[in-house]
């Protein structure tokens, strides 16, 4: 019986080291590269981060004939919901990075206080392109952890006929 608890005790210490928490990364914001991807400098020299949860139309893609009017709108939309910030702050969900080594994060204009809905609405600027109909909900696994809330938001622009969906 005494070395069950002890077991018990020992699992339920392991998962509690090694249970993740929000951490939140300061990073300088050097530029906008479409709807959905960002350059910051964390100290390292620029880094592009992929905004996750998310998906927006293409306006800068390789090849030509796949980027659309939608697409410059959102980044047109990034770029000026961006255009006064100095920092944003970086927060991991489960992935570091995608295939293509770009940083994988949910991007804050503020450290939020709580993560509650309403400072998600307006600080998290990957809810903020949900919301005002600029990008997708797309969940990319295992990074999902706003996806519910996400749906939420896509399903509000819509209803509301937000950007993509006028």
């Amino acid at each position: 019986m005494r070395k069950s608890i002890f077991l018990i005790l020992f699992v339920l210490w392991i998962a509690g080291c090694t249970a993740q928490t929000s951490t939140f990364q300061k990073a300088d914001f050097v530029r906008i590269v479409d709807g959905d991807t960002i350059v910051v400098d964390r100290g390292y020299g620029n880094e592009t981060v992929r905004l996750i949860g998310i998906d927006a139309p293409e306006s800068v893609h390789q090849d030509p004939s796949r980027n659309t009017e939608e697409g410059r709108r959102a980044s047109a939309f990034l770029a000026d919901r961006l255009k006064n910030t100095e920092f944003v702050y970086l927060q991991k969900d489960v992935s570091e990075t995608d295939r293509y080594d770009r940083l994988l994060r949910y991007v804050w204009l503020k450290q939020p206080n709580s993560e509650k809905e309403s400072e998600i609405r307006s600080e998290m600027v990957n809810a903020i392109l949900i919301l005002n109909g600029y990008a997708f909900r797309h969940a990319y696994p295992p990074d999902t952890a706003n996806d519910e809330i996400f749906q939420k938001f896509m399903q509000e622009a819509k209803e509301n006929h937000e950007g993509l969906w006028k």
